[in-house]
C-alpha cells in the first residue's frame, strides 16, 4: 500500500510561539471585516463609493505625471499582505498608489448573473457573502485571504478549473485606470486588446478598479467520492480518466502521499433533496480533523468508491484550517483532537497577519529547503512531473488539479502551445528533507526547464529564475506587448511583469530605474 506519510519535522521556530497569540487576533478580525463587507453592501454604500473611489485612484496617478521624478508606479499594498515569497523590495523605489479602499462588492445583476467588484476584495468574504444570497462562483480557489484581483492578475486555479478554467476565464470585464488617469473599461467587445491582457499582468498595465465575474446558482451540497490509488500510473491513470470523464464531474482534485499513494476526489454538486442524509459529513466544523490528514485516511480502506455528502461552503474551504497542510509550520500542536476542539473555531489564521511579524521582525527570506510552487503541466506528462518531484524535492503531500486553459473565445496567440489539451497544476508546497538536496535554486531550475520543454506554465506568485527570453517563451507575449504600446504612457508607467515577478528582472528593472531617476535628477 505504500510508505505511510507523516507530517515533516520542521524547525517552526518563532512562528510557534507566536501563532498562539496571534490566533484570537486574526479571528476577531476576520469577523468584523466580513460583517463591515456585508452591511457596506446592505447599504449600498460599496457602490456609492465605488466612484469616489477611482477618483482617488485617478488623482494619485496624475499626480505622478508631476511629482514621479522618473520613477514607476505600483501599489501601496505592503508586500506582507502578498502569499508570494518573493522579496518585493522593488516597490521602495517606486511611487505609490494607495488602493486600500477597493474592498467592496459594487453590484450584484441577479439576472445576467454576474457579480461586481472591487480588486481589494477577498475571495473568502466574497464567496461567504454571495452564498448567503444563494449564488456562488464558477471557481473558488480555497483559500480565503486571496484577493479578487491577485486571482486575476497573478492567477488562480481550483477544482472546478477542469471545466471553468483559471479565475480570469470566469471574468467579464475590468475597469482600469490607465497611466494617463483615465478611465477605460475592457471586455470581448470594447477595448478588447486590454480585456485579454489584463490576466497574468501583475499590475503592469493599470490599476484595475472593479471586476465583473459570472455567478452559478449555489447548490447546498457537493457528492464527493474518493478513490485511493497504490501505484503511480494507477494515479495518473485515475486522474485522467475523471478529468476526461463526459458524465461531467464538478470537481476533480488529487493528493499524493508518496510516490505510489495517492488519493483522487471527484465531486457533483447536488440539491438538498438529493442528499443521502447518512452519508453527510460537515467537515467545516471547528473540531473536524484537518481535510488533507482526513483524505489520508482513505488509504487505509483499500481500493473502491467512496462516497459522502459535503456542505459546498465546507467543500470550498476544505484546504484554509491547514492552508494545504502548511499550518503544522506555525501551528505544530493545532491539529490533535483537543487542539481541534479548544482552538479550532480560530482557525484559519490570517497568514498576513503571521507574514506582517515575520517581515517586521524577523526577516522575509525563507530557508532554503522551503518549496512553494506549482507548475501547469499538459496531462499526458504528469507522471514524469511527478517523478520530477519525488526525486528533486521528496516533498508529500502533493496537489494535483486538473485545468483547461483552451477556449474557442481566447485570441489565437494566447492559447497554449500543447494546444487543446487538459493541464494538470502540480502544486509543491513544503520542506524538502532529502539528503543530497540540491538546494533551492538548483532544484527550481530543474523544475523551469521541465516546465519549458513540455510547453507548461509556471505560477506568478512565486520565485523564478527564468531569463527574460524563457519567460517569454512560457509566457504568450503578443496580446501584451500591443496593450504596453497602445496604452499612453504605459511603457514610462509600470515595469515590464518580468521585472516584478523575476528575481533576475528586478535586479534589470532596479539598475535601469536608477538610470531614470538620475536622468530626472
Amino acid at each position: 500500500m505504500g510508505k505511510s506519510w507523516r507530517p515533516p519535522t520542521v524547525d517552526i521556530g518563532w512562528a510557534a510561539y507566536v501563532s498562539p497569540f496571534l490566533l484570537p487576533i486574526s479571528f476577531f478580525w476576520d469577523i468584523f471585516s466580513y460583517w463591515r463587507l456585508l452591511l457596506r453592501f446592505w447599504c449600498s454604500s460599496g457602490a456609492d463609493n465605488h466612484q469616489k473611489n477611482v477618483s482617488f485612484v485617478q488623482e494619485q496617478v496624475r499626480a505622478w505625471r508631476k511629482k514621479g521624478n522618473g520613477r514607476k508606479m505600483c501599489t501601496a499594498r505592503p508586500s506582507w499582505m502578498s502569499i508570494s515569497q518573493q522579496k518585493l523590495g522593488y516597490k521602495d523605489r517606486m511611487f505609490k498608489v494607495k488602493v486600500d479602499s477597493l474592498q467592496d462588492i459594487v453590484n450584484v445583476d441577479k439576472e445576467k448573473m454576474v457579480v461586481t467588484v472591487e480588486p481589494g476584495i477577498t475571495i473568502g468574504f466574497l464567496n461567504r457573502a454571495l452564498v448567503s444570497m444563494g449564488y456562488t462562483l464558477p471557481v473558488v480557489p480555497e483559500l480565503d485571504s486571496l484577493t479578487i484581483g491577485g486571482l486575476v492578475m497573478g492567477g488562480g486555479i481550483e477544482s472546478t478549473s477542469h471545466k471553468y478554467g483559471l479565475f480570469h476565464h470566469i471574468c467579464t470585464e475590468y475597469e482600469v485606470v490607465t497611466a494617463d488617469g483615465e478611465v477605460l473599461t475592457a471586455n470581448q467587445e470594447v477595448n478588447d486588446f486590454l480585456f485579454h491582457a489584463i490576466p497574468m499582468s501583475y499590475g503592469t498595465l493599470g490599476f484595475v478598479t472593479s471586476i465583473s465575474i459570472n455567478m452559478v446558482k449555489y447548490k447546498p451540497y457537493i457528492r464527493l467520492t474518493y478513490r485511493a490509488s497504490y501505484n503511480l500510473d494507477d494515479t495518473v491513470q485515475l486522474l485522467d480518466t475523471e478529468t476526461h470523464k463526459k458524465t461531467a464531474n464538478d470537481s476533480v482534485e488529487g493528493i499524493a502521499f508518496s510516490k505510489h499513494t495517492a488519493v483522487i476526489m471527484t465531486g457533483q454538486f447536488v440539491r438538498r433533496e438529493e442528499v443521502e442524509k447518512e452519508k453527510i459529513n460537515r467537515m467545516g466544523l471547528w473540531y473536524k480533523p484537518w481535510f488533507y490528514q482526513y483524505v489520508r485516511t482513505f488509504l487505509t480502506k483499500g481500493k473502491g468508491e467512496h462516497v459522502e455528502y459535503v456542505p459546498t461552503l465546507d467543500f470550498h474551504q476544505r484546504h484554509n484550517k491547514p492552508t494545504f497542510w502548511l499550518s503544522h509550520v506555525w501551528l505544530p500542536w493545532a491539529d490533535g483532537p483537543c487542539a481541534r476542539f479548544l482552538t479550532g473555531w480560530m482557525l484559519p489564521m490570517n497568514h498576513q497577519l503571521l507574514q506582517l511579524v515575520k517581515e517586521t521582525f524577523i526577516g522575509v527570506d525563507f530557508a532554503d529547503n522551503c518549496v512553494l510552487q506549482d507548475f501547469i503541466i499538459p496531462i499526458q506528462h504528469i507522471k514524469l512531473a511527478l517523478e520530477l518531484n519525488h526525486s528533486a524535492t521528496g516533498i508529500y503531500p502533493l496537489w494535483m488539479v486538473p485545468a483547461r486553459l483552451h477556449f474557442p473565445t481566447i485570441p489565437r496567440t494566447l492559447l497554449p502551445k500543447a494546444g487543446d489539451v487538459m493541464f494538470v497544476d502540480v502544486g509543491v508546497y513544503g520542506f524538502s528533507h532529502l539528503p543530497d538536496w540540491a538546494g533551492r535554486d538548483k532544484t527550481l531550475r530543474q523544475f523551469e526547464k521541465f516546465t519549458l520543454k513540455h510547453n507548461g506554465f509556471q505560477a506568478l506568485y512565486a520565485e523564478t529564475l527564468l531569463s527574460f527570453d524563457e519567460f517569454r517563451s512560457m509566457f504568450p507575449r503578443v496580446v501584451y506587448d500591443q496593450a504596453r504600446d497602445r496604452l499612453p504612457l504605459c511603457r514610462e508607467a509600470f515595469p515590464e511583469v518580468y521585472q516584478k515577478v523575476s528575481r533576475n528582472g528586478r535586479k534589470v528593472g532596479q539598475a535601469k530605474d536608477d538610470d531614470d531617476l538620475r536622468k530626472h535628477a
